[in-house]
C-alpha cells in the first residue's frame, strides 16, 4: 500500500476541511498512510460537534462570519479554532488504524514529534502540555515557555482508519485574536486572551511557508512517505460542498457519498 505525502492546499475553507472527511471514508482505501500539509487558503473558524451544543453557537456562528472567517463544522473533536494563511494544517490519514489504536498515545507520539521539529526551527522553546485559559485545551497541545498556545489537534476514528488533525498557529493577525476571543466568549468557553499566540512571536523570520517546508521534510523522512497528490475524485467532489452556516462537514459528506470514483 502507498504511504503518500501531499502538500499545497487543496482549495476554499470549506474543501479544505470535507477533502480529509471524504478521504477517511473510503473503503479499501490505496494508501496506509496519506499525510497532507498546507497554509490555508482562507480564513476559517473550525468548530467541532461539541460547539454545537453551546446555546451560543448561533451567535458564535454570526461573529465568525461577520468578521469575514468561513465557519465549518469540522471532522475531528476538540474545541473550536481560528486559523487563516498565518498557521499551517497537517491532516494525517491512516487507514491500518481502528477504534483500538485510538487515544492519549497517538497523540502523545504526534506531539513529540512536533515539538521536535518547532524545536529544531530554532528560537522556539516548544514544550507539551495544556497552559492555563487556552482555547480549545487538551493535554497534548503544544506551548511556548508554558505560557501561550501555539499547537493543537484533533482525532477522528471509524471503521475505514483515522484522521489526526493539527493546527499550528505561525503568524496570529489581530483579526484571528479578536475572532478567537468573541466566538469562545460566545460559546461560554473561558480563555486567556494573552495564552495566544503563534511562533512568529517568538521567532519573529519564521513564516507558515517555512513551517509546513520542516513539517513536509520531517513526515517525509520518518514516515518514510513518497510525494503524491490528493486523489483527483476526493477534491472534485469536495468542490461541489456548499450549504448552511456553518457548514457541517459530516453532515454534508454523509448526505453526498462519492457513487464513483473519477
Amino acid at each position: 500500500m502507498e504511504k503518500l505525502l501531499v502538500s499545497g492546499s487543496a482549495g476554499n475553507a470549506i474543501t479544505e476541511l470535507v477533502v480529509p472527511a471524504l478521504l477517511l471514508r473510503t473503503p479499501n482505501a490505496p494508501w496506509s498512510q496519506l499525510v497532507h500539509i498546507y497554509v490555508p487558503q482562507g480564513p476559517t473558524v473550525a468548530f467541532s460537534g461539541r460547539d454545537l451544543r453551546s446555546p451560543g453557537i448561533t451567535e458564535a456562528t454570526s461573529l465568525a462570519r461577520a468578521a469575514g472567517f468561513e465557519p465549518v463544522v469540522r471532522s475531528p473533536g476538540g474545541r473550536m479554532v481560528a486559523y487563516d494563511g498565518g498557521a499551517v494544517v497537517i491532516d494525517h490519514l491512516d487507514s491500518t488504524t481502528d477504534i483500538r489504536h485510538a487515544g492519549s498515545a497517538t497523540f502523545a507520539a504526534n506531539a513529540e514529534s512536533h515539538v521536535r521539529v518547532l524545536r529544531e526551527l530554532g528560537g522556539v522553546d516548544a514544550r507539551i502540555g495544556e497552559v492555563e485559559g487556552e482555547y480549545c485545551p487538551g493535554e497534548y497541545s503544544i506551548n511556548v515557555g508554558g505560557d501561550t498556545k501555539v499547537v493543537g489537534s484533533a482525532q477522528r476514528v471509524t471503521s475505514t482508519g483515522s484522521l489526526f488533525s493539527t493546527v499550528v498557529q505561525v503568524v496570529v493577525p489581530d483579526r484571528v485574536r479578536a475572532v478567537i476571543i468573541d466566538v469562545s466568549k460566545a460559546l461560554g468557553y473561558d480563555l486567556r486572551e494573552s495564552s495566544i499566540a503563534g511562533l512568529a512571536d517568538y521567532s519573529p523570520a519564521l513564516t507558515a511557508a517555512d513551517v509546513a517546508a520542516a513539517f513536509v521534510a520531517d513526515y517525509r523522512r520518518r514516515l518514510d512517505l513518497t510525494d503524491g497528490s490528493l486523489p483527483a475524485w476526493a477534491v472534485a467532489h469536495a468542490s461541489t460542498a456548499t450549504g448552511g452556516s456553518p457548514f457541517h462537514v459530516d453532515d454534508w459528506t454523509r448526505a453526498h457519498p462519492v457513487v464513483e470514483k473519477l
